[in-house]
């Protein structure tokens, strides 16, 4: 068997694999070894029995065929004992099964007498000559490809490594050093006290106790050199068996982690982590000389550095301007980075996105409350298309401290060494090898929630007051009032004229307009905080408005009697998601979050409840309840901010929209006083032309980065400079994860495929595909695909193009994973039509359409869907906005 990736070879499977391993990981995934099969693994593990189950030269190649079941809607290409113990499940139910084999006539709902009829009748029965009667005119066997080996295999009549000649490369080639040995070692003890969060204490006992099993261990390996020296003949004597010891005790890991070893202790596995792996330490910095108090930083001009050395990073940038008019697809859409004096202007420059929030470190009900918060700032490269900005590993660490001395010191202090190397990025910038050039840069934006973003720009932390828009000076009492296109917008000038007034007021705590001081990045060349601070979706919408209408709206539906709080549980519990709607599902809502006037849901479960609640009560509530119309017509509200792509005519509508649902909220409520978060989400047509899509800079994965420093301070149970601690800590996980390319999620995870012939395929199917690969014999079929870590499975819907301004639909029938690792997916096309009460799709199976192959680049929006059985009408909820 050939590498698929060298020229090394090998008869046997395990060595190919132990080659494999060392030589070829591709980061945080696995490929197959053999060069026709698209399959990937995520642990060496998963591998291995893939190459069992699928590779083995002495497995049984079983036949594959199409299947129907009368019983249900099963149709599937499997092997017909797969087909045999599908219809077991429906005997075991007593339900009647009608015996498969053409001109039998016998039924029965009893699993042995099947079981019995089958043995005695059809004992060598060949379903793909005896199939029944109604499908006897459809060409449905598939048979796999079983004259054809992997490549990776080699007949007789192939020429293998000699003993006289490539098998010396081979030996050369699968020989690991002692230094690879001992990284691999380091990398596995950096892996347990970072990705892990074992405690060093845990992790030195394991190093002692590893060691002890290797010491061992030498005396069963010399049994082992006699007994197989004595079956050859051989007599050793004293002196041979003490140089054999002595190469024992040469062995890498037994002389790393004893004694003086690079990896014995604690300290010395540290020294080793630093010399060994790209770890850049955190730097302590004290905020006056004559305090005490501490906070860290990490460079970012040296991550950045770090970061550009690698292949496989700068190869995934994107420095282009954007060049999409009417369109917005990313930031640089919008009319902030074009109007930026760097970003719009250089051809080539990096924009830096940063994040800052405060977090518990423990239970912030318990005693320790407040004790250790925390700030943090976090940063990510922005060139970075937004498929992979969602990957933690990418979001790196710029500072962390104490949130009592940050509010005591200030943004200058603690921000200052930060703000001191995005200046030498700006005026210098970072050597790009592969552009044999320096590249500029700068903050682009901060993301924050409204509490963070308004604390260090600058602006009034208090929404109850009476300027408290970051992006407008609109006064408390107007927001009802005011129209979107009336707001008095922030300037930049107007800004720094608020700013000047402030250092000539005497008042001891002054404000202007909303604005208490100036902004601490404003020492920047090309920042501002008028322009840098986007709003949150997170925040504004889904913990916030959505919450809040909800709450509002569900209880008017419960007083009217269309539903009941029980009702409305029972729903939620007993309805079938399915797919990602599953692990996203909404949770039961309390009469205390009712009373309190919100539901008590996070984000994502807010977001779920809004976007399922059509199909989950829908068909109670009569046309043109307006508490109804209210939340649909926040539904739809919400489906077009979180679109990655918008369109001028989009915005459009989403601005008619916005101002149709605050009247309609404000008619139907009088008594109900609109929130300040009511009036941010009225800036968003404006703020979308001038950051691009909103959703690409909301906090929500910059949240899910918090869980790392909680979890690795709950595992040391030690506060001892605990800033420090963490810092350093985070700082060696992102050395182990660039040591082992895990920084982005990989592109395809294939988990099986079936490899089938074209020419035995049903006629539709074969059709689309020999027009697809009219040179191709055979090709791949996956049940499951993970695109960038999306999902993708058979039987979800995915829309594509558009009839009559509206969306179509597709269903995956099958998935298509070709030789070069694409993906294409093979389906057919339902019937649609838009549902003005539940802001949805209704579906209809077309059984005379034509199969057609779509490319998951083409689709209207990359979220798979799941459709929904609900009143005897298949329906589908979208989770973006599908039209432009």
């Amino acid at each position: 068997m050939k590498c698929l990736f060298c020229s090394f070879a090998s008869a046997s499977q395990e060595r190919l694999l132990r080659h494999h391993r060392l030589k070829h990981r591709r980061g945080a995934y696995w490929p197959c070894v053999y060069s026709d099969c698209v399959c990937t693994f995520k642990t060496p593990g998963a591998l291995k029995s893939h190459l069992t189950r699928s590779h083995c030269q002495t497995a049984k190649i079983q036949d594959k065929f199409t299947f129907f079941c009368d019983l249900c809607e099963f149709r599937e290409i499997c092997t017909q004992q797969s087909f045999f113990t599908h219809l077991g499940h429906h005997l075991k139910k007593h339900e009647t099964v009608c015996c498969p084999f053409l001109r039998c006539s016998f039924k029965t709902n009893n699993l042995k007498t099947f079981s019995s009829h089958k043995s005695r009748k059809h004992k060598h029965g060949d379903i793909r000559t005896c199939l029944r009667a109604d499908l006897e005119n459809e060409p449905v066997s598939i048979e796999t490809d079983s004259s054809d080996q992997p490549l990776g295999i080699c007949n007789e009549e192939d020429t293998l490594p000699s003993s006289s000649g490539n098998s010396d490369v081979q030996e050369k080639e699968e020989y690991v050093d002692a230094e690879t040995l001992e990284h691999r070692a380091a990398g596995f003890f950096l892996r347990m006290q970072t990705e892990l969060h074992v405690s060093r204490h845990a992790v030195q006992k394991i190093v002692e106790g590893f060691n002890d099993i290797l010491h061992l261990s030498e005396s069963h390996s010399q049994q082992g050199f006699k007994a197989v020296l004595a079956e050859h003949g051989i007599e050793l004597d004293d002196s041979v068996l003490h140089k054999i010891d002595a190469v024992l005790e040469t062995n890498p890991l037994i002389v790393s982690t004893q004694g003086k070893g690079a990896l014995a202790t604690d300290h010395r596995r540290n020294l080793f982590f630093k010399d060994k792996f790209p770890v850049i330490q955190p730097t302590e910095y004290t905020y006056k000389i004559t305090h005490k108090q501490t906070f860290v930083y990490v460079s970012i001009i040296q991550v950045l550095g770090t970061l550009l050395r690698q292949p496989d990073f700068v190869e995934k940038l994107v420095f282009s301007q954007g060049d999409n008019p009417g369109q917005f697809c990313s930031f640089r859409d919008g009319q902030y980075y074009k109007d930026n004096g760097l970003l719009g202007v250089q051809d080539a420059s990096i924009s830096i996105g940063l994040y800052i929030d405060d977090l518990e470190l423990c239970n912030p009900l318990g005693s320790s409350k407040k004790i250790h918060k925390i700030t943090a700032v976090y940063w990510i490269l922005l060139n970075l298309p937004s498929k992979f900005r969602s990957t933690l590993p990418l979001i790196q660490l710029a500072c962390l401290g104490k949130t009592v001395d940050v509010r005591q010191f200030g943004y200058d202090a603690f921000l200052y060494p930060l703000i001191k190397d995005l200046g030498f990025l700006e005026k210098i910038g970072v050597y790009i090898e592969a552009l044999d050039t320096f590249v500029k840069g700068t903050v682009f934006c901060v993301c924050a929630d409204n509490l963070g973003a308004h604390s260090l720009a600058g602006f009034q932390e208090a929404f109850n007051v009476e300027k408290f828009c970051r992006f407008c000076c609109i006064s408390r009492d107007q927001i009802g009032n005011c129209e979107p296109r009336n707001f008095p917008l922030r300037t930049v000038t107007q800004h720094d004229s608020f700013v000047e007034q402030l250092k000539l007021t005497d008042k001891p705590k002054p404000c202007v307009n909303g604005v208490k001081s100036s902004c601490a990045l404003s020492k920047l060349s090309f920042f501002h905080p008028v322009t840098g601070f986007p709003p949150d979706l997170l925040h504004d919408l889904f913990e916030g408005v959505v919450a809040v209408e909800l709450s509002l709206c569900l209880k008017e539906l419960i007083r009217k009697g269309f539903i009941t709080f029980d009702g409305l549980n029972n729903r939620i519990k007993q309805f079938p998601y399915k797919f990602s709607d599953l692990v996203n599902k909404p949770q039961a809502i309390t009469k205390t979050s009712l009373a309190s006037g919100k539901v008590n849901g996070n984000g994502h479960e807010n977001w779920a409840l809004l976007r399922m609640l059509p199909l989950l009560i829908g068909s109670y509530i009569p046309e043109q309840e307006q508490s109804w119309e209210i939340l649909m017509d926040l539904k739809e509200i919400v489906e077009i901010t979180v679109s990655t792509t918008l369109s001028e005519g989009t915005l459009c509508y989403l601005g008619n929209k916005l101002a149709d649902h605050r009247q309609l909220l404000t008619d139907t409520f009088p008594e109900f006083k609109l929130k300040p978060k009511h009036h941010f989400i009225d800036h968003y047509v404006h703020l979308t032309r001038c950051f691009g899509p909103l959703v690409d800079l909301w906090t929500f994965r910059f949240e899910s980065k918090h869980s790392f420093f909680k979890q690795a301070i709950n595992d040391a149970h030690c506060f001892k400079n605990v800033l420090l601690t963490l810092s350093t800590k985070h700082q060696q996980l992102m050395a182990y994860l660039l040591d082992t390319q895990q920084l982005f999620k990989p592109k395809l995870h294939v988990g099986s495929v079936d490899r089938v012939k074209i020419s035995s395929l049903d006629e539709k199917l074969r059709t689309v595909l020999e027009k697809k690969y009219p040179n191709e014999d055979d090709v791949s079929l996956a049940k499951e695909v993970h695109l960038y870590g999306t999902q993708y499975v058979r039987d979800m819907i995915v829309s594509a193009g558009e009839c009559s301004g509206l969306p179509e639909f597709f269903r995956i029938l099958h998935i298509l994973v070709d030789k070069w690792w694409k993906v294409y997916f093979v389906t057919t096309r339902l019937s649609s039509w838009y549902m003005e009460h539940y802001r949805s799709y209704q579906l209809i199976d077309n059984c005379h359409s034509d199969l057609e192959i779509l490319d998951p680049e083409t689709l209207n929006d990359y979220h798979p869907l799941a459709a929904y059985q609900v009143a005897r009408t298949l329906m589908v909820t979208p989770r973006a906005w599908l039209l432009q």
